[in-house]
């Protein structure tokens, strides 16, 4: 156990330090989704110390999932002095399966299951534009006598390359009213700010100088809705527990295979009894998807195709890879000479299986007598 933590404890510390970079590969799905919905890409923290938690849980998460093959090589440390040779190879077999099938699980999460989530969430969220009858305004050339018209904010694709203090413009893309104001510079750290201000102003008073600050500009954003319509603004950590629910959603769905050759192997199933089944296993893969997934037809049904696609594997698998052919160590062999005839695990072990199995010093001590009644 000491071990085990050897690694994840100093690497959830160096972690926290890239922590804000993951959380904003985990928000910019959701940014993506505000902006093709026409919704401000902002995302509130309520409390102060709502960020620093969500990174602390984003590094424990991430350690805990980086570190995953160590801790699974301790766990298999400890319990491998007590399985014989041919149990050793199920594990063996079902540990690199399991890995892939995770690294499935989170691609399919982050590339195709939460965009298509919160493209539809968002824009289910999102009230359409309301028509309404405005007349064109006078402008001099039809009313002479009517007055100048207001200010009018220009909307710009792109922001300015180098905006003047106090200048207002329109972001159609991000949907936000952004104006440049001249601010000081604030530091990453309010302490190390705080800091540097001091020792500014200690140097100065020392050397009877007088401390100068030249003011740069800072853009504002102000969001923008449609009249009428829904502010989709949401909260750092109910956003990220969505999106780690989520993923280990994803990765648990994904094991699939595993289970259906993990129960082949015991005995519990064959691949005739799960074709036979198919159609109920397919019913019941639909609730599954159903619970996994986020509450629309879409995502589910993103979800239900890699079920499918995955009991299907499993049933191959069963096949391909009989508990039988595990066992022997003839998983990637090619050898043709050494093949038995194919049974299952539940059945009785005979005696030259049992002889064939290692002889553990450690288990059983030989006895003398038998030692000489196999002569030399």
């Amino acid at each position: 156990m000491f071990k085990a933590l050897v690694v994840p404890a100093p690497l959830g510390l160096a972690l926290f330090f890239v922590a804000p970079y993951m959380r904003e590969i985990l928000i910019s799905p959701l940014f993506a989704a505000l902006r093709a919905n026409g919704q401000p890409c902002q995302i509130q923290a309520l409390s102060p110390g709502e960020t620093i938690t969500t990174d602390m849980k984003l590094a424990f998460v991430g350690a805990l999932t980086i570190s995953a093959p160590w801790l699974l090589y301790q766990l298999w440390k400890f319990i491998e002095p007590g399985l014989y040779m041919k149990e050793r190879r199920y594990v063996r077999f079902l540990t690199p399966l399991s890995a892939v099938l995770s690294v499935g699980g989170v691609l399919l999460f982050y590339w195709i299951l939460l965009p298509f989530a919160l493209m539809f969430l968002v824009g289910f969220g999102t009230a359409p534009a309301r028509k309404t009858d405005v007349p064109p305004p006078m402008t001099a050339a039809t009313d002479p006598s009517a007055p100048p018209p207001p200010f009018v904010f220009p909307v710009l694709e792109e922001d300015p390359v180098s905006p003047q203090p106090g200048q207002v413009w329109v972001a159609p893309k991000n949907q936000v009213l952004r104006i440049a104001v001249p601010l000081q510079k604030f530091a990453p750290n309010a302490i190390v700010e705080f800091a540097g201000d001091l020792s500014n102003t200690v140097s100065a008073a020392a050397s009877g100088q007088t401390v100068s600050t030249s003011p740069q500009l800072s853009i504002l954003e102000v969001p923008l809705t449609v009249v009428g319509g829904i502010s989709q603004v949401y909260r750092l950590s109910e956003y990220i527990d969505f999106t780690l629910l989520l993923l280990a959603s994803s990765v648990l769905a994904f094991q699939m295979p595993a289970l259906i050759l993990l129960l082949g192997w015991i005995g519990f199933v064959s691949p005739s009894f799960l074709r036979k089944h198919r159609r109920w296993a397919y019913f019941i893969l639909v609730i599954i998807a159903a619970l996994v997934a986020p509450p629309d037809i879409t995502s589910m049904f993103l979800m239900l195709a890699p079920l499918l696609l995955l009991y299907e594997l499993g049933i191959i698998l069963l096949i391909v890879v009989p508990a039988h052919k595990v066992a022997e160590g003839r998983v990637f062999s090619v050898d043709r000479q050494a093949k038995k005839p194919a049974q299952t695990a539940q059945t009785n072990r005979s005696s030259d299986d049992s002889d064939q199995d290692d002889y553990d010093d450690w288990h059983t001590r030989p006895n003398k007598d038998d030692e000489s009644e196999r002569g030399s």
